[in-house]
C-alpha cells in the first residue's frame, strides 16, 4: 500500500498516465469543475486542464493531492492565480 505524505515547501508533482489519469501535487483549490475544463489553483499559480469526460476523483486536503480522470488534451500553467467567480464567492 502506498503512504502518502505532505507536500513540502511548495513542492509541486504532475504525473500524466496514459493520457486518461492525472495527479496533481500542490493543489489549494479547485476553482472550476466542468467536464471540458478543469482550473486548479496550486502553488505554482493556476493550472487549467482541457479535454473531454473530465472528473476530479479525489481532493485530499492534507495531502494537497488532486486526481482527475478523462481524455486529457492539455495542461497549462497560468502566471497569476486564478480568480474565483464573483458570485461563487457570494454563495458558498
Amino acid at each position: 500500500m502506498e503512504k502518502e505524505t505532505e507536500t513540502k515547501n511548495n513542492e509541486q508533482l504532475i504525473v500524466l498516465s496514459n493520457k486518461k489519469n492525472l495527479s496533481v501535487t500542490g493543489t489549494n483549490k479547485v476553482i472550476s469543475l466542468k467536464p471540458d475544463l478543469i482550473q486548479l489553483d496550486t502553488n505554482y499559480g493556476g493550472l487549467m486542464i482541457t479535454g473531454s469526460n473530465l472528473e476530479l476523483i479525489k481532493l485530499d486536503n492534507v495531502t494537497t493531492r488532486a486526481e482527475l480522470s478523462g481524455d486529457i488534451n492539455g495542461i497549462k500553467f497560468l502566471d497569476k492565480q486564478i480568480k474565483e467567480p464573483f458570485f461563487r464567492k457570494i454563495f458558498k
